[in-house]
């Protein structure tokens, strides 16, 4: 854990200069310099949400062969148009802090420059932003924005779920391809049974703590880099060939270690219980995923606990590596071959369902990072249902006043009111009356602690007189109100 420590704030890179893929700290491409001066700058910073690619770039979209507007996030988006060969402008990816940082010489003196500046015009310098751990590139990201609805799951909770097994092939375009038969649960049933997405939801990104991100439309798209979250894959035949086998050819590429490999001959159908799905993956040939690590030079090494495997959009055999000088084999390297596992995502920790509902703001990342690999644990947010983060947070505001000094309070008799004014709206809202909840919270509980937010001092109808204190209930329960309102 201190080689991880030490290495969480630096492995993220802000992609500035750089090619694409290059979000990705296990690469190890040029441009880390960034990242490290952003952390030097804003040591607080690392690990946050802050601490990647979205800093300094945005996503952006294309209007695809069928005129359908095809949206992409930041990573591939630079994909799209700085392009693996660097043919296109980088400078086309950035948002308005990465302009201000590039424009103003890319240097901890550069961020120290733009600190007062308003990047993306949203009313907040930058320094405030930062402080606030809010994105000073994005207007729609604000310190008025509170976190997004989220939930956590460990493996024992999806364990218990409806499992499903898949054998299929993993065709990588650098590193050795390889059949494997993964399990897990089915990211449809999760996204819509479990974490009950709202009707608005578009899209995931998947992260891992290395910064590794990949996006994925909930519906089928007509673009090959782009794997659907719902519906099923098309089955595939079973391609083997000895000279791409490793175990019998030195110069091989493709891996049949597999056990679920034995027996089958090259053109056989894969039949799977189940139909092809995108999986939330937590075991490999029925043992659980090893565990993900950093390597010394910032490279992930391993899967687990969790990884997104898509299946391949079009089956196809595993083509010799794009590196090869060896290109006369009988699978060479296809660019326009299905590379799935390029788009498969290790260690993944961090799930965010798109849109993020109105009001709110990215989770706080910085916990689901390492620890959270190390715990075998996983968190979807965004434009899921609020319930569990609204009862969660019903909860803290109780524990919160339970735990003040009735001295805070104009009265001894207050605290009591205060805390049985929240358990009123929590017991409203767990009988699904959410108009109740909601009129509670904006006629009992925030207009008695509200002086501090409107006048910058307590006034006659609050009933907490500490700012300090006031200020943190007030925000606490406007924080469950913008919750409240999400449908």
């Amino acid at each position: 854990m201190l080689f991880r420590s030490w290495t969480r704030g630096f492995v993220f890179i802000l992609c500035l200069g750089l090619m694409p893929a290059i979000c990705l700290a296990a690469y190890q491409h040029q441009g880390e310099q960034d990242a490290g001066v952003f952390v030097f700058v804003y040591p607080d910073k690392a690990g946050t949400k802050l601490d990647s690619c979205n800093l300094c770039h945005s996503g952006g979209q294309y209007v695809d062969s069928k005129g359908k507007t095809v949206n992409l996030g930041s990573c591939q988006w630079c994909h799209y148009t700085y392009g693996y060969d660097k043919h296109g402008d980088i400078q086309e990816t950035l948002n308005p802090y990465g302009s201000d940082y590039l424009a103003s010489g890319r240097s901890s003196e550069a961020l120290r420059v733009i600190e007062s500046l308003d990047s993306d015009k949203d009313g907040y310098p930058n320094k405030v932003e930062i402080a606030a751990v809010r994105f000073p590139g994005d207007p729609n990201d604000d310190p008025s924005k509170v976190n997004a609805p989220y939930r956590v799951f460990s493996r024992e909770n999806l364990e218990k779920l409806p499992l499903r097994n898949q054998f299929m092939v993993m065709n990588a375009s650098k590193s050795t391809d390889f059949y494997a038969e993964y399990t897990g649960v089915s990211m449809e049933y999760l996204l819509k049974q479990i974490v009950r997405v709202l009707p608005s939801a578009t899209d995931i990104k998947v992260s891992a703590p290395d910064g590794f991100s990949q996006f994925h439309p909930l519906e089928l798209v007509p673009d090959p880099l782009l794997y659907q979250v719902y519906g099923t894959y098309p089955k595939a035949s079973y391609y083997y060939d000895q000279v791409a086998d490793i175990a019998k050819n030195p110069d091989g590429w493709a891996d049949y270690s597999a056990p679920s490999c034995a027996g089958r001959l090259d053109g056989d159908i894969i039949v799977n219980d189940k139909p092809l799905r995108m999986l939330l993956a937590f075991k490999r040939d029925g043992e659980y995923l090893t565990t993900g690590v950093l390597t010394p030079d910032n490279k992930l090494d391993g899967e687990g606990p969790f990884r997104v495997v898509p299946p391949q959009k079009e089956p196809g055999p595993p083509d010799q590596r794009s590196t090869a000088t060896n290109q006369n084999v009988d699978w060479p390297y296809a660019a326009n071959a299905d590379h799935n596992a390029g788009f498969s995502t290790r260690s993944a920790t961090i799930i965010k369902v798109e849109p993020l509902p109105p009001g709110t703001t990215d989770i706080n990342t910085l916990e689901a990072g390492w620890d959270f690999v190390d715990k075998d644990k996983i968190v979807f947010y965004g434009a899921i249902d609020p319930s569990s983060t609204i009862k969660e947070k019903f909860n803290e505001l109780i524990t919160v006043i339970e735990s003040l000094d009735a001295k805070v309070f104009k009265n001894q008799f207050l605290k009591s009111q205060l805390r049985l004014n929240v358990r009123n709206a929590k017991w409203f809202f767990a009988a699904d009356q959410r108009k109740h909840a909601v009129n509670i919270v904006k006629g009992d509980i925030l207009p008695r602690v509200d002086g501090c937010k409107l006048k910058g001092k307590s006034d006659a109808n609050d009933w907490i007189t500490d700012c300090n204190v006031q200020n943190q209930v007030y925000w606490a329960g406007n924080e469950i109100l913008v919750l409240l309102d999400i449908h």
